[in-house]
């Protein structure tokens, strides 16, 4: 139950930052407005990784991973969504985007070897069916 909670939280504070990233671009251009949000998350994450004594960074395969996820999701994936929020706003490109999940669960399924269940493709296509509903399609 621990994990479920966690994951609530996080999604709520996902919830809130669509909110915030809209107002703000309704005064700042999209790429400023990326390095800003991403300036804030890194002094934040500093903050609390110094602060639980977890502030450890030696290069690494995994630093590498992480550097390349922060590029596709962090860089790219900011600027498409950003772009997003300005044309269709937060209460429509945010369902859009939680398409993610399908991607996800098939690219860990060909490269992890992680197993599909029924209810994760019932999940999947329930989500599907949610952006098609706040789409215009």
């Amino acid at each position: 139950m621990k994990g479920e909670m966690l994951a609530l939280i996080a999604a709520i504070l996902w919830g809130i930052a669509p909110i915030l990233d809209k107002y703000a671009l309704q005064e700042m251009p999209t790429y400023p407005a990326i390095v800003i949000r991403a300036l804030g998350g890194l002094i934040a994450i500093l903050a609390i990784s110094f602060a639980l004594g977890e502030a450890e960074y030696k290069l690494s395969r995994s630093i590498l991973l992480l550097l390349i996820s922060g590029a596709i999701s962090g860089a790219f994936g900011m600027v498409f969504y950003f772009e997003a929020l300005k044309s269709i706003g937060a209460s429509r490109a945010v369902p859009i985007t939680a398409i993610y999940p399908m991607f996800t669960a098939v690219i860990s399924f060909l490269l992890l070897s992680e197993a599909i269940s029924a209810r994760v493709v019932l999940g999947i296509v329930l989500i599907i069916l949610g952006v098609i509903l706040v789409s215009e399609v």
